[in-house]
């Protein structure tokens, strides 16, 4: 590590000393040598996924489309896109249409109904218009969203009854049959 302008590049750890801290008791210096000899944890891992299709940049698809796997676009596609697994729409992406799918993360542009029973992500800069249907809605910062929104119950993916599993409120009247 060398010296620029006068700082020294990278950290090191001071000792308790240098610091103007106190000795470290028994305990403080057993915990420090467990924690040093402690393996890292392994780095997280996405779980392994198969990819059924990739549509590249520059390419352009109308017409319906169903297939069996991961489906990643980050070009334009116009008509209905289904899949058993997830579709991922690119930061060039560009789908006109509805979008069904068990995971769908949105990174570019959807105009039409999404319907993605486990998990939907906007991320930062995706646009989407049009309605949804899932379990968990992840919203990032600076993306955009119009449209109506029905959560599903993560068990089997269907939506819940308005009132069924709530109790009466107070101060509302609750009629019984």
């Amino acid at each position: 590590m060398g010296d620029r302008g006068g700082f020294r590049q990278g950290w090191r750890r001071l000792s308790r000393t240098e610091s103007g801290l106190a000795p470290p008791t028994v305990a403080e210096r057993v915990t420090e040598r467990s924690e040093a000899e402690a393996p890292s944890p392994a780095p997280r891992r996405p779980a392994a996924r198969t990819l059924g299709a990739f549509m590249g940049a520059g390419a352009r698809f109308e017409g319906n489309l169903s297939l069996k796997g991961d489906f990643y676009v980050d070009s334009e596609f116009e008509g209905e896109l289904e899949t058993d697994g997830g579709i991922t729409v690119g930061p060039n992406g560009s789908i006109v249409g509805q979008i069904r799918a068990r995971e769908v993360v949105i990174q570019g542009a959807v105009h039409g109904n999404v319907i993605a029973p486990r998990l939907l992500c906007l991320a930062a800069g995706a646009k989407l218009h049009g309605d949804i249907e899932t379990a968990c809605l992840e919203i990032e910062r600076n993306a955009f969203f119009q449209g109506r929104t029905t959560m599903l119950r993560p068990q089997d993916g269907r939506a819940p009854e308005i009132g069924a599993d709530e109790p009466p409120r107070a101060g509302v009247p609750h009629a019984s049959a």
